[in-house]
């Protein structure tokens, strides 16, 4: 019987000597909850499902809750105390006093008793006297159990998560205080609770569309313990188009449009996150590839590709969707989001639906992004060098120019080849930066070979796309020019035919200003462009720059000596200066001077040295002239 009589639906606990084992049907005096057979309240999915959303089970030991059960433990004076949450089939202690193990089943505490009826106390004074509770829960060599309280912990209207329980090695009673004390704690660490999975859901959650920001998609990723599955990176292709067209709001709707039908793919197990305005990602667990390349992956593109209507408008917002299979493209999260995002990248690049990462033609921006760290430590460490090949006239065989080419010297590998790390510069941006060098470099070996006596030949600096749309390049030249005293027959600049088709119009107001400057503008690798001979024209330059390509092949193709002949003679009905690259052989040299090529250069003469070493040059070309 009870020790203490029930006093209504608002009394203060539930006080059991003798709480019968669990099991179905009902008897006289007790409530109906006590025989539940096992102990499964009517709301156990809610219940589990509120539970789950604090996303607290097997999570560490945290202080703050370590304090509280500490504090309840002390106020009810026992020497042991639990913070537990009772799960499917057990019940698992986030802070425990006393308590040797970390979970029990379910069955086996009191704690599933006391979440049944969340708006009491549940305190049974003498375990013994049940009759059919085990007294040692924790195992014959842990402590034994004879007293139990239990405060349930309320978050939501129905059954209890858990509770806030304090247990003794004797029989006793709570005194009113220590009861109210104990409640109190209860109701503290519930509100807790709930304010943290508030703060959880403000700061990983996306609030325009309520999805899983890259946080919380992490942590369900980890969470989830997939062998293996599929990740895919979601672009929308003209959000920002959209946005400026009909606004933010209209854009705002396309984009919650689209986290709705991205929700539908939950009920096969995805999960799905927001990354920025029109990025998202999913991961669909336990899925094959190509089984998924072959039903899933169709089924989401066409589920997209649908129109949306948005405050009475019909939008159509293409999409991109790149793919990579965990853990065959990547053995971690990182690593496979990484080759989903490749693939996202192939897609936009080829104006593609969709792209499946492949190894073997791994988006090469990868890396250049991986190198990036290693390129920025180069350039803090001036480890990238001015290297200098000349530009030989045909007629005399004199140095009559020169052209600036980068090197990395690397204290590891040595001289490390451009073609490993200038194209990483350009993608990652650093080009400018290490451009300013180049050219910095450029005016103090021109000015030491001014300094020395020598007739110091003007210097060519290549210049890339970034450069010419940077605003403040026009003014890196100026203060070259200071520099030099405002001699301007040191520096001239080279752009490649790519560069100045990418945008036409910006590199001819640019160039137009540089030669306003005094310098002087070759276009490098002549003839590999898009129309050469249908813009050349209207470009504002000075000297044409034959292609090696075109050269290598002069002497053994007549087709090829042709084009030579033509790009020679349209260079000459505009005033161009010409110049060949790639000359290596005596035989190549004779036909460029019989086409009328005015300079060249190539290993025939000399590879691309130092500054030193070419001011060695520069010596010996002035003795051996004085000499005759």
């Amino acid at each position: 019987m009870p020790t203490a009589p029930f006093a209504g639906d608002d009394a203060p606990a539930l006080l059991f000597d003798d709480l019968p084992a669990p099991r179905t049907g009902r008897g006289s005096g007790r409530p109906a909850w006590l025989y539940t057979g096992a102990l499964h309240p009517a709301d156990e999915p809610e219940r589990l499902a509120e539970l789950r959303s604090f996303a607290i089970l097997d999570t560490a030991p945290d202080d703050d809750y370590d304090r509280l059960v500490q504090l309840a433990a002390l106020v009810c004076g026992a020497p042991m105390g639990a913070l537990t949450f009772v799960d499917g089939d057990r019940q698992w202690y986030k802070s425990r006093v006393g308590v040797p193990l970390a979970q029990l089943p379910r069955d086996k505490g009191f704690c599933s008793h006391a979440i049944l009826d969340a708006d009491r106390l549940l305190e049974i004074p003498d375990v013994a006297r049940l009759g059919w509770a085990d007294s040692q829960p924790w195992g014959p060599e842990g402590p034994e159990l004879r007293f139990y309280a239990g405060a349930p912990l309320r978050t939501r209207e129905g059954s209890a998560i858990g509770t806030l329980c304090v247990m003794d090695h004797v029989a006793r009673t709570l005194t009113e205080a220590q009861r109210d004390g104990l409640d109190k704690l209860a109701k503290a660490i519930a509100t807790q609770l709930t304010l943290r999975r508030q703060l959880r859901i403000a700061t990983e959650t996306d609030r325009l569309t309520g999805l899983p920001n890259w946080f919380h998609f992490e942590a369900e990723f980890d969470q989830t313990k997939a062998e293996k599955g599929m990740v895919c990176f979601v672009k929308l292709k003209t959000i920002n188009q959209i946005n400026s067209a009909h606004g933010f709001r209209v854009a705002d709707g396309l984009i919650k449009q689209t986290a709705d039908r991205l929700r539908a793919f939950t009920e096969h197990g995805a999960f799905i996150g927001r990354i920025k305005r029109g990025l998202f990602i999913l991961f669909f667990p336990g899925v094959d590839p190509a089984e998924f390349a072959r039903k899933r992956a169709p089924g989401l593109a066409a589920s997209l590709a649908a129109p949306y209507e948005v405050n009475q408008l019909s939008l159509v917002c293409p999409v991109n969707l790149g793919f990579a299979a965990y853990p065959g493209d990547g053995a971690t999260l990182d690593e496979v989001v990484n080759a989903a995002d490749a693939a996202l990248q192939v897609a936009i690049e080829r104006e593609q639906p969709m792209a499946f990462f492949d190894r073997s033609v791994d988006n090469v921006q990868s890396l250049h992004y991986r190198l990036e760290p290693q390129l920025r430590l180069a350039l803090a460490r001036t480890e990238f060098v001015n290297y200098y090949q000349p530009k030989v006239e045909l007629e005399t065989g004199r140095i009559a120019g020169v052209e600036a080419l980068v090197r990395w010297m690397d204290p590891a590998r040595g001289l490390v080849p451009p073609g490993e790390f200038v194209p990483a510069l350009e993608t990652t941006g650093l080009i400018g930066l290490v451009g300013q060098r180049i050219l910095e470099r450029a005016i103090e070996d021109w000015l030491a070979w001014k300094a020395a006596g020598l007739p110091a030949p003007r210097i060519a600096v290549n210049v890339a796309a970034a450069q010419l749309r940077d605003d403040g390049f026009l003014l890196m030249l100026e203060r070259a020019l200071a520099t030099l005293g405002g001699d301007a027959s040191a520096l001239g600049i080279e752009v490649t035919e790519s560069i100045l088709i990418s945008d036409m119009e910006r590199a001819i107001a640019v160039l137009e200003q540089v030669r306003k400057l005094g310098i002087p503008v070759a276009i490098d690798d002549f003839g590999t462009g898009y129309s050469s001979l249908a813009y050349i024209v209207t470009l504002p330059i000075d000297e044409l720059k034959i292609d090696r390509a075109f050269v290598k092949k002069i002497t053994a193709d007549a087709a090829y000596e042709g084009i030579v002949r033509t790009c020679v003679s349209l260079a000459r009905g505009l005033n161009l200066k010409v110049v060949a690259e790639g000359v290596e052989t005596q035989a190549q040299a004779d036909m460029l001077r019989r086409l009328g090529c005015d300079q060249a250069q190539g290993f025939l003469f000399s590879p691309p040295v130092p500054a030193e070493q070419l001011q060695r040059m520069l010596m010996a070309e002035e003795a051996l002239e004085k000499s005759q």
